[in-house]
């Protein structure tokens, strides 16, 4: 092989770049983004309990749960998103999330019992859902429990059926 040949195979051949993908945006892509609502990110003075705003201007994103999309839209009122919260934690088997309730019920028993407390919670679940009307029962499962929006085929006069029953399942175990 000539010399010449041989420092043309060895020359680097240049580098190629590409634009990054218009797809590629990771979390932040269109998908990710369904429901996202971007809030400042405050800090709370322990001392005062007062909200001060984050000075780099710092912002979180928090999905929306369907119940808050449908208060924001004038669908339900306060009583009923309430009432909605109570149906979705007692669902969960976790009907007591505040942490300070928490810490008095373990000073006051000694002790605290995970396994009993959901089990309370589910009690609770089915006191609540015995409540409900049973036109009611697979709109509230859907909206509330499983955090989808309701059906969308059928036309506006399908949904706003749906919403009145979502609204009388909610009025029954507020």
């Amino acid at each position: 092989m000539s010399r010449a040949r041989r420092a043309r195979k060895a020359k680097a051949a240049p580098k190629v770049t590409l634009a990054p993908s218009p797809w590629d945006e990771g979390a932040m892509g269109p998908a990710n983004r369904h429901r996202l609502r971007q809030e400042p990110a405050t800090e709370i003075d322990p001392e005062t309990g007062k909200e001060t705003p984050n000075p780099n201007n710092v912002k979180r994103m928090r999905r929306q749960s369907w119940v808050a999309i449908y208060a924001q839209a004038g669908h339900l009122d306060k009583r009923q998103v309430a009432a909605a919260e109570k149906l979705r934690m007692a669902a969960d088997g976790l009907r007591d999330r505040d942490p300070l309730a928490a810490l008095n019920e373990v000073r006051v028993s000694g002790y605290s019992d995970p396994q009993a407390a959901r089990i309370d919670a589910r009690r609770f679940f089915h006191q609540l859902w015995a409540d409900v009307p049973q036109a009611s029962k697979p709109v509230l499962e859907r909206v509330v429990i499983e955090d989808k929006a309701i059906w969308s085929g059928g036309g506006i006069a399908a949904r706003d059926r749906h919403i009145k029953r979502l609204c009388e399942g909610l009025d029954a175990i507020a």
